[in-house]
């Protein structure tokens, strides 16, 4: 395949590896940086059957921000996938060097599968993932990348049964775990998502309505978003992330692509309140603060609650609430991780398979 790729864009070179990595997009894939054109980006999301919010342009701007405000160097190498000449297809990827070994992820995430444009026949697709899959290994040859790692989570896809990209990976030597997510369905009326929730919820909910002021932010509003964010500082102790990632949710809400849902008590304080990320079909619960005294009054039941119906207001087809952890997975969560997959379940509809890929091996021989 050949590139209309010109390069990274990166200035500075750590150890030469951006620029080889830079070398085998452009050897190896018929695509456009992201980077290079957000907008063509966003107009190719749109013509995906499903947009999961990971892929969004907001939600990698962010998890860049948030990567780079912690450790190493990342570099957004996420590609707009062409056939005849046209984008029919994105792909979310990321190349990072952290005390100084190389990675290729989907900006901190494994590595998400390419999606493509619904009308792109399923040979041309077949296809353009094993070149996605040639041009990946190129790029770990060059960064110097020694294993791969891909995770597929549930996005309404039109076809039954597994993907051509999980296919393709075990065809090329990899394993496949399994991992557990959370969703709503949201094409439910509101009576019958609710009818669903676990049943002291709906009680909470209930008490929890009456017991506090619930706002909503869908727009830009600096004030709210400070007091969100001291809210968090003073519940985590400390300033986990940096104030980039900060400015990039309240642009993305400010945008239409996220929202806020706050709590104040009766005398006007924000005691809780959580950060939700949308697309056109998706919702994504991000973050949430919840003042530690209250703990045991309903705060995150009633956020919840009025998430959905936000999301239910935006027609959104589901919400992905999060990862449902268990006691066998290795590594073992945490007792927190337990407790929040156990409070989250009591909300969903759905619990879907998450794909966890790995391959250690070249999937192409030299």
């Amino acid at each position: 395949m050949h590139s209309g790729i010109a390069g990274v864009g990166v200035q500075e070179v750590k150890e030469g590896k951006i620029a080889l990595v830079a070398a085998a997009i452009t050897d190896g894939a018929q695509a456009t940086l992201r980077q290079n054109d957000t907008a063509a980006w966003n107009k190719t999301l749109l013509a995906l059957h499903y947009i999961p919010a990971v892929y969004s342009s907001a939600s990698i701007d962010y998890q860049l921000a948030y990567q780079r405000g912690h450790a190493g160097e990342w570099w957004d190498i996420s590609m707009i996938l062409h056939h005849d000449h046209r984008p029919c297809g994105v792909w979310p990827l990321s190349f990072s060097i952290t005390n100084e070994r190389p990675s290729i992820s989907s900006h901190g995430l494994p590595v998400l599968p390419p999606l493509f444009a619904k009308d792109l026949p399923n040979r041309s697709r077949k296809t353009q993932i094993q070149n996605c899959l040639r041009v990946w290994d190129q790029i770990c040859v060059a960064g110097g990348v020694a294993d791969r790692h891909s995770a597929e989570s549930f996005i309404d896809r039109q076809e039954q049964g597994l993907s051509e990209w999980h296919d393709q990976f075990l065809r090329h030597g990899g394993r496949a775990t399994l991992k557990h997510e959370l969703f709503v369905d949201l094409s439910l009326d509101l009576a019958a998502i609710k009818a669903r929730f676990r049943k002291s919820y709906k009680s909470l909910i209930s008490s929890g309505t009456r017991l506090w002021d619930i706002g909503d932010m869908t727009t830009a509003d600096l004030s709210i978003w400070s007091e969100f964010r001291e809210l968090h500082v003073h519940v985590s102790g400390r300033a986990t992330r940096c104030a980039e990632s900060w400015q990039l949710q309240h642009q993305a809400i400010a945008a239409g692509d996220a929202f806020l849902v706050f709590l104040r008590n009766g005398e006007g304080k924000m005691v809780g309140g959580g950060f939700f990320s949308t697309t056109r079909d998706e919702g994504v619960y991000g973050v949430g603060a919840y003042d530690r005294s209250l703990f045991e009054k309903p705060l995150g039941h009633v956020v919840q609650f009025r998430a959905i119906e936000l999301m239910k207001h935006r027609k959104l087809r589901w919400y992905k609430i999060g990862q449902r952890f268990y006691p066998y997975e290795r590594p073992p969560a945490t007792d927190k991780e337990l407790a929040i997959a156990e409070f989250k379940q009591g909300f969903a509809t759905h619990l879907f398979p998450q794909y966890v890929l790995q391959n250690d091996n070249q999937f192409i021989e030299a």
